[in-house]
């Protein structure tokens, strides 16, 4: 099977629903507990534009994993300041999705005049902080107990790449 890699439309927000939600519900890769509806995430599509794009691969027409952009922080000076996300479906974990993916938004941020990309990450996500630090993020910060999912406290790490 072919992967094919392409801008986000309205049409796969259901596809990327079913991912994010399973996130919520079985990872700490989110902080998100309440899982999210149509509605909801097509509000958090909309939200995104040419500037903070969404990103999706596919095989055989169905979305496998997506990757987003969004403004770090609201203030204009964060304009090209933007914080990564990117999730994989359970069932394509561990072949190499998120790397492609998250290659291709870097290439993106570049084009876009981006300056710099942060990615938060849940401490203890081994496979997320080496996937970061293949692609030349630096580990910036470590935030001690910044959350608690499934009742237990959880640290998250910030890791910067400047374009």
């Amino acid at each position: 099977m072919s992967t094919i890699i392409e801008f986000a439309t309205a049409e796969d927000v259901k596809e990327i629903l079913t991912i994010y939600n399973d996130a919520i519900l079985h990872t700490t890769a989110t902080f998100d507990k309440k899982v999210k509806t149509v509605d909801e995430m097509l509000g958090w599509f909309r939200h995104h534009s040419e500037l903070y794009p969404v990103i999706v691969s596919k095989e055989n027409d169905i979305v496998t994993g997506y990757c987003s952009l969004t403004q770090f922080k609201e203030k204009d000076a964060y304009k090209h300041t933007v914080e990564l996300s990117v999730y994989i479906h359970p069932e394509h974990r561990r072949k190499g999705l998120a790397k492609k993916l998250m290659e291709e938004i870097i290439k993106i941020a570049k084009v876009l005049g981006h300056h710099t990309i942060i990615s938060c990450i849940t401490s203890g996500n081994e496979v997320s902080e080496k996937l970061h630090e293949k692609l030349d993020f630096q580990k910036v910060g470590h935030i001690k107990k910044a959350g608690q999912k499934f009742n237990e406290w959880l640290d998250i790490v910030y890791y910067q790449k400047m374009i």
